[in-house]
């Protein structure tokens, strides 16, 4: 058995966890719950094949940061004031204890709300996710999968078009920044005109096909390994706990003008399901996996 191969996941698993996360993330306000999500989301990332979570990780870290600084500046909350910075108005320059926790909190979910959705991209081939989704609704999924794959095919026509006017003397990389523009805007006629006959030729091939007509058929899926059970498994488990945490109000916490206690017995054993279910389930599909196989994957010309 190889090592877990990118694209080659059940998406199923992955979304469901990722789902009862973020569900977790918006409904609580509870700083160490947010904590837990955020390091659990990180492990979730960075475990993914091909570690691709180290830029992600820094552009969530920076979003996070500037949520931190900027929070306390535009709150002007909270009785315990623990320093006062000379600020113009509307800024509120007197920092409380309130408002450091509540702008921690925030920074905490931009945090873990960025991993994950970085993290359902990178265990699950988006693919299969739109695959799954074509069997609820396909016309959605189909544009979904259509307006994907001519993203980069319009950015390769546009490299081609750019290269062959510089092949004819046009100047698309001297001079300043609208000269440029004006020289390249004539430029954006063709690479329409290119996406439009990639269109038809598409629809033609649908129709071709036999696309719509009669009972719609699906590649075969393969079974899912032991870690994809795994994951389902904790996935559901972790839906359970948000639920209990939801109906008995232990996700709630309040930042002003008082505090909440910071951990009690709710908070911590949410905090602990949360960050064991994203770390372990990060860990079963690291050590599981299938090697490349065309079954149940779709073609991709």
């Amino acid at each position: 058995m190889s090592g877990p191969v990118a694209g080659d996941r059940a998406p199923m698993p992955v979304v469901l966890l990722v789902l009862v996360a973020g569900v977790l993330a918006f409904t609580t306000n509870q700083p160490l719950v947010l904590a837990a999500l955020a390091i659990g989301s990180v492990v979730l990332l960075r475990l993914a094949p091909g570690s691709p979570g180290r830029l992600v990780v820094m552009a969530a870290a920076i979003s996070a940061l500037g949520v931190f600084l900027l929070t306390p500046l535009l709150s002007g909350q909270g009785d315990l004031v623990l320093f006062d910075i000379p600020m113009p108005p509307p800024l509120s320059g007197e920092v409380t204890a309130e408002e450091l926790v509540a702008a921690l909190s925030a920074a905490m979910r931009v945090l873990a709300t960025i991993a994950l959705a970085a993290a359902l991209f990178a265990w699950a081939d988006p693919d299969r996710m739109l695959a799954g989704l074509g069997r609820v609704a396909p016309r959605s999924a189909l544009v979904s999968a259509l307006a994907a794959r001519l993203v980069p095919t319009m950015r390769r026509d546009a490299r081609a078009i750019a290269e062959t006017a510089r092949l004819r003397g046009v100047g698309l990389t001297t001079g300043s920044r609208l000269q440029r523009a004006r020289a390249a805007a004539p430029l954006a006629l063709p690479l329409v005109g290119s996406a439009l006959e990639r269109g038809l030729d598409a629809a033609e091939a649908m129709a071709a096909r036999g696309y719509g007509e009669g009972r719609r058929t699906r590649l075969p899926e393969r079974r899912r390994d032991a870690g994809e059970r795994l994951t389902l498994a904790i996935a559901v488990l972790l839906a359970g706990v948000v639920a209990w945490a939801l109906v008995t109000g232990a996700t709630a916490f309040t930042f002003y003008p008082v505090l909440d206690p910071l951990v009690t017995w709710q908070s911590v054993a949410l905090s602990a399901a949360a960050l064991v279910a994203l770390a372990g389930a990060a860990v079963a599909l690291s050590r599981t996996g299938t090697a490349p196989s065309d079954l149940g994957r779709p073609y991709s010309p």
